[in-house]
């Protein structure tokens, strides 16, 4: 059996955003959950995914969620469903935005994605790279 409280996540980062594994693809095979924390002003760079749809509840604060080409502003008990391959972000516009988000890989998880830290690894470099820091002013 695998459970764990909010409170029990493993803390890691990737490109300036704070995240915390709560149940790791490694230990499931086809679902990740992992806590992500945006101070106010932060917004995650938009992303998409090939291999995984994808769902947001949202814990605490507010943000504004783009999926696709439609825009809404999400608070605390908010659910969002991102299909694959659908680019997307989220900016947190009042207070800590905390939210969960659940990876789902219908068909179980690719090999060369088994491993979550290497894949947040490779996703850091490949962000921190392209991109420009996502810090408040």
């Amino acid at each position: 059996m695998f459970a764990r409280r909010l409170t029990e996540v493993e803390p890691f980062q990737c490109a300036g955003i704070d995240f915390g594994m709560l149940l790791p693809r490694d230990v499931t095979d086809s679902i990740e959950v992992v806590l992500a924390v945006l101070k106010p002003g932060m917004e995650s760079p938009v992303d998409r995914h090939a291999t995984f749809d994808q769902v947001f509840w949202v814990i605490e604060g507010e943000g504004e969620l783009t999926i696709g080409t439609e825009r809404a502003l999400v608070g605390p008990q908010t659910v969002a469903f991102i299909p694959r391959d659908t680019p997307h972000s989220i900016k947190c516009v009042s207070g800590g935005l905390k939210y969960l988000y659940l990876n789902v890989w219908g068909k179980g998880v690719p090999e060369s994605e088994r491993l979550w830290r290497r894949v947040y690894l490779n996703v850091h470099a490949r962000r921190t790279a392209a991109a420009p820091d996502r810090t408040p002013e």
